[in-house]
This record gives C-alpha cells, structure tokens and sequence, in this order.
C-alpha cells in the first residue's frame, strides 16, 4: 500500500514539474498516476477489510452470565454456544430465532433446543425487528429483567465489528457488557466477497443511523 501510494505522489509530482511534456506523454503519465491511485485505494481498502472483517478484536471469557447466538442461528453459531456451556463459561443460552422456527422442520436442532431438550436453560425469541439492532436491544432488556451483568455474543467473524459497535450502543446500563466469540466458520473466495460487499452496506447504514 505504501508502495502504490508513493507512486502515484511521485508521479503527480513529474506530471506537475515538467509541463513541457508533448501531449501524449502527459497524456500516458496521467493514465499511470490515475492506475497507481487507484491501486493505492484498493490497498487501502484491502488492508481496512481484513482488520474489519477477518481480523477484528476477539475476546476470550472465562465466565459470563449467559451466552446469546445471533440470527440466524447457524448449526456452526450454535455448536460455538454449547461448547461455551458445556466448558462452564456460561449456564444457560438465549438464541435469537426467525418467525416461526420452532415450527421448521428444516432446522432440528433449534427446534430441539427452542423446545427445551437441553439439561441447562434455553430461551428462544424473535426480537423486533429481526435485525442486529433488534438483537442487541433484546440483549439490554435480557440483562436487565435477568439481574445479569454480561453475555457472550456468538456470530461470524464478518460480523463481529458491526454488531460490537450497535451493542455498544443499546447496553446502556451500568455494568452491562457484551463479550463477542466467533463461530469459526469457513469462507471460501466467493463467499469472502460477498461478505465484503454485505457487511460494508450494512456497516454504512450502522454509522448513518440513530442510536439505539
């Protein structure tokens, strides 16, 4: 990136210094200056990316009050919650659940635990609306009704710098605080980029929008 960027300095730099250029030689200049920008642009896009989505800040508990697996609730978001249970780092689980998915044969495993088959407490809701944001306000009320003080978010690694900053938002009361854990899914190129393209909209809006 450093690279790209003093390239297109020192080139803006002849192109400004040397005006006796014949026009096609400053036309052939500009074309590289504009290339070696937007190269620099993208490194600096890159680099950002990869801290924000690939490579954001994790935590690592030892004990919380509860664990809350965002929606949707994949098989890879619920396995990372049990395992938080099942390592004593937290008793019971609350999970974040579409419209009607206790009714969905599709997906078994929320079904079994939205229903209660687990020897440990389980809650299912459906926030309002079904959004991150809705997510993390129904994280607020959850400490507050509960006397509880932390909670461990589980979601994918894409997702996690979005939802950290609107959890930041709406836990609001003292004491409260939201620990995040990746889910360790796989992603393979595709699905990298289109991570990129979604949670970039959505990060835009985040920064656009009210508080919580």
């Amino acid at each position: 990136m450093e690279t790209a960027t003093s390239l297109a300095i020192q080139l803006t730099r002849e192109l400004v210094a040397r005006p006796g250029r014949n026009r096609w030689e400053r036309f052939r200049l500009r074309i590289v200056v504009v290339g070696a920008t937007l190269l620099a642009l993208l490194a600096l896009m890159t680099g950002v990316a990869v801290e924000v989505y690939a490579l954001p800040p994790l935590d690592h508990p030892d004990h919380a009050d509860a664990v809350l697996v965002l929606g949707p609730p994949t098989v890879q978001r619920l396995l990372t919650a049990q395992r938080l249970v099942d390592d004593g780092v937290v008793d019971r689980m609350y999970v974040s659940v579409p419209p009607d998915v206790e009714e969905d044969y599709a997906h078994p495993r929320v079904r079994n635990l939205c229903a209660g088959l687990t020897d440990y407490p389980v809650t299912c809701f459906t926030p309002g609306p079904f959004t991150t944001q809705g997510e993390a306000r129904a994280a607020e009320s959850i400490l507050t009704d509960e006397g509880l003080d932390s909670i461990v978010v589980v979601t994918s690694v894409t997702h996690i710098a979005r939802a950290r900053v609107l959890f930041d938002r709406c836990l609001t009361a003292p004491g409260h605080r939201a620990l995040f854990v990746s889910d360790d899914r796989d992603y393979d190129l595709a699905r990298w980029v289109n991570e990129f393209l979604y949670q970039t909209g959505a990060f835009v809006k985040v920064l656009t929008s009210q508080p919580c």
